[in-house]
């Protein structure tokens, strides 16, 4: 069945409804994505979701989920819609206490922690790269688990973005590119954030060039997909996903109170993609989806998320 799966997957580059159905088990499959399978997490800091979804300014994206992926609206986890707060919940599979963007590191296993520990990975192999500081806090539960690379806690220095905490996206996927080279990790998590800024500013110019540019760096992180053997190609798969929205009445906002703010997006490209639609899907359901991608069975605790069926279908996983 194996080689069956691997030569399908391989020429396809390409009602959240409770309780879910058993989880489906081959575990020669399960094992073979344990050993093989590789994610691409890439996360935006608060577009709008039709300025994602629309095409318009990610056009390059578009063209892509028409032979291989699929994508669909999702909702924020927290109500505060703040960055720290989505990033926890991405990383946790479930809402956390986090409910501002100076909230202490996150306390539990995240989700490249967890990748790490169930698969037997070194840390080199599950790599964060972010634009933000204080997407550390959410990257990691402890020091030395994963790879994390993130700029300083700090005022703006010369040669970055004139705001704190920060680097811009352009040298955050450099550095992610040139690790990528040398390293091929097994979870990678790509974390901008220059669309926020520049929307908090009121710069639609700048923050519309932002879309574009990320549009780019998805085709060019397909492109690192398509140049791995064809074997590996076939059960990786890139993810695409918000920290939050914006408001909807005052565009250069976000947060409890501004209307849209917790509207956001979830893209699958790669062949394991299984497609149709997803009724309902919010950022709790990530991460238990980038695990059965791996073959893992996520836990079902009662408020964490559940792998999207419109990503995975019925992909078998394994302990």
């Amino acid at each position: 069945m194996l080689a069956v799966l691997v030569a399908g997957l391989a020429v396809a580059l390409v009602s959240r409804e409770r309780p879910f159905p058993p989880e489906p088990h081959d575990d020669e499959v399960s094992a073979h994505l344990h050993r093989t399978a590789r994610v691409i997490l890439i996360t935006l800091d608060g577009p709008l979701r039709d300025d994602v979804l629309s095409g318009a300014l990610m056009p390059g994206l578009h063209e892509a989920l028409r032979t291989h992926g699929v994508a669909f609206p999702a909702e924020v986890s927290s109500p505060m819609a703040l960055s720290l707060p989505g990033y926890q919940a991405l990383a946790a599979g479930h809402a956390t206490d986090c409910r501002d963007n100076d909230c202490p590191r996150i306390e539990v296993e995240t989700l490249a922690e967890g990748v790490a520990r169930r698969l037997s990975l070194p840390p080199g192999d599950v790599a964060v790269f972010a634009s933000w500081s204080k997407l550390a806090r959410a990257a990691s539960s402890h020091d030395g688990t994963v790879f994390v690379d993130a700029p300083p806690d700090g005022p703006p220095v010369e040669g970055g973005p004139p705001w704190r905490n920060a680097r811009f996206d352009a040298q955050t996927f450099a550095r992610a590119r040139t690790y990528w080279e040398a390293h091929h990790p097994r979870f990678l998590h790509l974390a901008f954030l220059d669309t926020d800024e520049y929307a908090h500013q009121g710069l639609r110019e700048d923050y519309e060039q932002a879309l574009h540019q990320a549009d780019a760096r998805v085709l060019e992180v397909l492109r690192w997909v398509e140049a791995l053997p064809v074997a590996e190609r076939a059960v990786t798969t890139v993810l695409l996903t918000a920290d939050h929205g914006r408001g909807r009445g005052d565009w250069k906002e976000h947060g409890f109170f501004d209307r849209g703010s917790g509207e956001v997006f979830i893209v699958a490209l790669g062949p394991v993609v299984r497609g149709g639609d997803q009724s309902r899907a919010d950022q709790r359901d990530v991460r238990p989806t980038v695990e059965r991608l791996f073959g893992l069975c996520p836990p079902h605790a009662r408020d964490d998320g559940r792998a999207l069926e419109a990503v995975v279908g019925s992909l078998p996983c394994m302990n």
